[in-house]
């Protein structure tokens, strides 16, 4: 069943985006001109489009983005785009195409709720899928488990506060699966972002600017874990 739906998510989710054709591209141009504010692809060669459960709140949204541009403008992540259109698969246009996609899915509710203590299996947080040798650019996050992971630190806090933290949370573990499929390369690092198992601490704290995550590369499975 497992296996079944990994294969639906990868059909669904790593359709090829094309670069449209030159007379294309003119007259969508003169789209452009006549309707500025109607393609949210105007001035972006790549984007960042997001799949949510229904149980998501919209309110997730405006600081999962302001995290995740936070995140790639103050860090030095080795990412070649550290502007991309951020958007979900709702918003895109008929018709809309960008040079580079990567798709993300959130899994499940994606906040923090206060909520009892209980033993975790193992797993992991987020993770790509490798076919034909190839990651593709499409991005799982498990805000279920991100809940539970971020419980204990979150306790106390208040609900922006706990909507902060799964934002930056999430953000941090979507950047360390872009890597792999930017590099493709499953390796990680002795730490930082690449790290192969990112500890609460970790994945809640804020962006360093000036920061790099070029370390050398060793040899691990290519998702971000729970264990600390």
């Amino acid at each position: 069943m497992l296996c079944a739906l990994l294969i639906i998510l990868i059909v669904s989710c790593c359709a090829p985006f094309r670069r449209p054709h030159a007379s294309i591209a003119l007259v969508t141009l003169l789209l452009f001109l006549v309707f500025p504010a109607t393609s949210k692809a105007q001035g972006t060669d790549s984007a960042v489009v997001f799949y949510a459960d229904k149980q998501v709140n919209d309110t997730l949204w405006p600081p999962l983005f302001s995290a995740i541009q936070n995140d790639l403008a103050k860090e030095n992540y080795g990412l070649a785009d550290r502007n991309p259109l951020l958007l979900r698969g709702s918003e895109i246009l008929p018709g809309e195409e960008f040079a580079k996609v990567v798709e993300v899915k959130l899994l499940g509710r994606c906040d923090v709720p206060q909520q009892a203590w209980r033993p975790l299996k193992p797993g992991p947080l987020g993770w790509v899928l490798r076919v034909h040798g190839e990651i593709q650019p499409c991005i799982y996050v498990d805000c279920t488990r991100m809940a539970q992971v971020l419980d204990p630190t979150t306790l106390g806090m208040s609900s922006e506060q706990r909507t902060r933290a799964m934002s930056q949370a999430i953000a941090h573990v979507l950047v360390h699966e872009w890597i792999h499929i930017a590099t493709q390369s499953s390796g990680h690092t002795g730490h930082g972002i690449s790290e192969a198992q990112l500890t609460p601490s970790t994945l809640v704290a804020e962006p360093q600017p000036n920061h790099s995550s070029s370390e050398n590369e060793t040899a691990s499975p290519g998702s971000v874990s729970d264990e600390k």
